[in-house]
């Protein structure tokens, strides 16, 4: 039988497709419910445990800083802000302290399309009572970033819709590479042996054209892999035709339109003969003319 070849690495292309949309849409609807607590969390204007203090421009206030946080200034992106007016005092001993990191969030946003950029971070590995001066020209948000990977560390649904959102983009380009390599070659033909204790109930088109004792032609062949439907059902019907007609034994060996058959025999009927004269070898006879007519004596009595 010729077949098309379908090989484990397909269906393995479809499960990894079904993969991706589970992990594309699973996660979308848990960050939809997720969605308040989000914009808690990014925006510094939102009462949340992480947002420590807002400042108008001309305004101080005092606050307590722990230590391994990392404490991060953010000012509106649209305004112009002086940086070098943002001034952390610490109460002791009233010296500022200088901006000592890097923020890990560097801008936070709001439902409103606003964005808020950090300017200056500090991070003490003691407590610190310190007093924040703002002369920028603009409201400041001083947010306790530490807090902010806390809050989401704590929130299950969050980080799993986060992290299924994360393996369903890396699972584009493995469907992708892994489709191309191992797809099925069309062209290519998968020969099998079809036997009498075969299970198929019905043939197909090309599990006749194999069964049928010739080579078939191009045009049999391209109808049989690339032809359309009705193409391959015409096709079948004309080989079980054909295999119909050639099953049917010749009623009589001696019938006039088998001449070929006929010419066979009789040749091998002669050299018979031949090869057994030749066994009894017989004498030669002597062929003597035909009596003479008895009205001979006619011509000579007058």
């Amino acid at each position: 039988m010729i077949e098309q070849p379908t090989t484990w690495s397909y269906k393995t292309t479809k499960v990894l497709l079904i993969s991706f949309l589970f992990f594309l849409i699973v996660p979308i609807i848990g960050i939809s419910t997720q969605t308040d607590e989000f914009e808690n969390l990014t925006n510094p204007e939102k009462l949340h445990p992480a947002h420590m203090i807002s400042l108008e421009n001309n305004e101080s206030g005092a606050i307590t800083l722990y230590s391994q946080n990392i404490y991060t200034v953010f000012v509106k992106s649209n305004e112009n802000i002086n940086n070098n007016g943002i001034l952390l005092i610490d109460q002791e001993s009233q010296n500022d302290l200088k901006p000592n990191s890097t923020s890990i969030v560097t801008s936070l946003f709001n439902e409103n399309g606003d964005t808020y950029d950090a300017v200056s971070t500090w991070i003490f590995v003691e407590n610190r009572e310190v007093e924040l001066q703002n002369s920028a020209g603009g409201k400041i948000w001083l947010v306790n970033e530490s807090e902010m990977i806390s809050s989401i560390q704590e929130n299950d649904i969050l980080i799993g819709s986060l992290l299924g959102c994360l393996t369903s983009i890396c699972l584009i380009p493995v469907i992708i590479v892994w489709f191309v390599i191992n797809r099925p070659n069309p062209k290519s033909l998968n020969i099998k042996i079809i036997t009498n204790d075969s299970s198929l109930e019905e043939p197909t088109h090309l599990e006749l054209l194999k069964g049928q004792d010739r080579i078939p032609n191009t045009d049999e062949l391209y109808r049989a892999i690339h032809g359309n439907k009705n193409m391959k059902e015409s096709l079948k019907i004309e080989i079980e035709e054909e295999r119909e007609k050639n099953s049917i034994p010749a009623p009589f060996t001696d019938r006039p339109d088998d001449n070929g058959y006929q010419s066979a025999i009789k040749s091998t009927k002669q050299k018979a003969i031949v090869s057994e004269e030749r066994k009894l070898d017989l004498p030669k006879t002597k062929d003597y003319p035909e009596e003479q007519s008895s009205d001979k004596w006619k011509e000579w009595d007058g």
